[in-house]
């Protein structure tokens, strides 16, 4: 999961046409190797395998695609309890949300994401979100962590 990450945020910022292919080609290997993980049932895997669409349909263009997995990795990995995944997902949502503009969901997202991170004691990784995006230094964990990061944005 970590190499298609990376490989996908590779082909991002390289700039030679020939080194972007490149790390495309190992981030679809990377994807098709978790979708092979997924196909198996392994009900760990699939929130993962939604963030890694969405951050492929974000490289691609493909805005409605990379809105709805970024959509169903938040839901999916708050389902199953893997808020650190939550985190990392509303993240990475909020800088594609940056990317292309809107910065009402990005602000959504990151606020999410900081709560999250939060609730699962990740104290370095908020205050670099909130010296990134100088929001608030209020937000505090909640009784109720995989409720409360999902609710802001789906209810």
């Amino acid at each position: 999961i970590l190499e298609a990450l990376i490989s996908i945020q590779a082909t991002r910022f390289s700039k030679k046409m020939l080194t972007s292919w490149k790390w495309r080609q190992r981030a679809y290997a990377s994807v098709k190797r978790v979708r092979g993980w997924a196909k198996k049932k392994n009900p760990n895997i699939l929130h993962n395998l939604h963030l890694l669409d969405a951050e492929l349909a974000s490289v691609e263009g493909k805005k409605k695609k990379a809105i709805s997995h970024y959509r169903d990795a938040i839901v999916m990995a708050e389902k199953n309890g893997f808020l650190q995944d939550q985190a990392l997902s509303s993240e990475l949502a909020s800088l594609y949300f940056d990317s292309i503009g809107d910065t009402r969901q990005m602000s959504i997202h990151r606020e999410n994401a900081i709560r999250c991170y939060s609730e699962w004691g990740a104290t370095a990784k908020v205050e670099q979100l909130r010296t990134r995006t100088a929001l608030p230094t209020t937000v505090q964990p909640s009784t109720s962590a995989m409720t409360t990061c999902t609710k802001t944005i789906f209810t």
